[in-house]
């Protein structure tokens, strides 16, 4: 059932937020916190909580972030649309360098990973447009294949875990599990723009409740992985693999054989998932800035080009190598400050507006 007015649903929203994240972080995340073994496990733990405890934050700001002109001017406005901008670019370029190359090794051989970057970035900006109940429809479509494909997955593939791979000595450290901890967040980062869109959500004041079962539900699927990742390969060979969520999927199937290379089915699960990651960086990106139309088509077709651009430039010493440590040490640090800034902004004019109430009463 979808919504019939300008607005998207709560269900919306969050298939919309867990269809993003989750093959992006099954695929970029998982395998690194499965390296660190237990100190992963708890590190990524407390990274959620202190995603849900962001969220919660964004939530309870979103209108002073909707408003930001008002508290820091049409300058301060200008630069932290910049930020955002750039840190959209950034990620997308990421993501799609990474889907190009797993695209080029795994289901095309011989084609080239740029070109294959031209043609995914075109396949992810399909049926785009302006009209955001358009892209919560596509949510709807593709949500229950996906979670339901990957969930068959991750229960194959549990059979393969053998005991002796957690046996591996693991060395506990309050250090490790801050540092997978913050590793969690920055995965996270592309949370900061949800304020800018609670507006176009109807019900916005009860998406509390929603909004942690959303997190809650990626937390145990990435819990689940993690756990048959360890299973299955141990953490020390896990640390010799690339991607080992792939290789997971290269050795689950269905029982029965009847399909020689299964590993395809999984794959296209996880390519629709980055995918749609894809056309939501280029859909709200427009959004973020507030053009619409023609003006809005040509925005996302130049921020379309400087996402190929990005994934092309410099190879593996180009974003690739550092969007990460930008990420951790820069954009989340600056997401995180405007939060507390515009949260405390929110408050102390709650307190004005209470003060002035109090007075008028009088």
């Amino acid at each position: 059932m979808f919504a019939d007015n300008d607005r998207i649903s709560r269900r919306q929203l969050l298939r919309q937020m867990i269809l993003s994240l989750l093959g992006a972080w099954l695929l970029f995340l998982a395998g690194e916190i499965c390296g660190q073994g237990q100190n992963g496990i708890l590190g990524m733990t407390l990274g959620f909580l202190l995603l849900a405890g962001w969220a919660l934050s964004l939530l309870g700001c979103a209108e002073s972030y909707r408003h930001m002109e008002a508290y820091m001017g049409k300058g301060g406005k200008a630069v932290m649309t910049v930020v955002y901008l750039s840190f959209l670019i950034m990620t997308g370029s990421f993501v799609l360098r990474k889907v190009s190359r797993i695209c080029a090794e795994y289901l095309t051989a011989g084609a080239e990973p740029e070109l294959l970057g031209l043609l995914l970035l075109a396949a992810a900006g399909i049926g785009i447009g302006n009209d955001l109940q358009r892209r919560a429809r596509l949510a709807e479509i593709f949500y229950p294949f996906v979670m339901t494909g990957f969930v068959l997955m991750l229960s194959l593939a549990a059979f393969h875990m053998r005991t002796e791979s957690f046996e591996e000595p693991v060395r506990l450290s309050a250090t490790g599990i801050a540092r997978e901890g913050w590793r969690t967040l920055a995965a996270g980062a592309v949370l900061a723009v949800l304020p800018f869109l609670l507006g176009q959500v109807r019900e916005e004041k009860t998406l509390k409740r929603p909004l942690l079962e959303g997190m809650g539900k990626l937390w145990i699927l990435l819990m689940a992985a993690v756990v048959i990742l360890l299973g299955t390969f141990g953490a020390g060979g896990i640390l010799r693999m690339e991607a080992p969520v792939l290789q997971l999927m290269a050795g689950t199937r269905l029982p029965g054989e009847f399909l020689e290379r299964f590993d395809i089915v999984w794959l296209a699960l996880l390519l629709c998932s980055l995918l749609f990651a894809l056309g939501s960086i280029l859909f709200y990106g427009g959004h973020l800035v507030g053009m619409q139309g023609k003006k809005g088509r040509m925005f996302r077709i130049v921020m379309g080009l400087l996402i190929y651009a990005g994934s092309v430039a410099g190879g593996e010493n180009g974003i690739a190598k550092y969007y990460l440590l930008l990420t951790e040490w820069f954009y989340l640090p600056f997401f995180l400050c405007l939060t507390l800034l515009l949260w405390a902004a929110a408050r102390i004019e709650k307190s004005r507006m209470r003060a002035k109430g109090g007075k008028d009463e009088r």
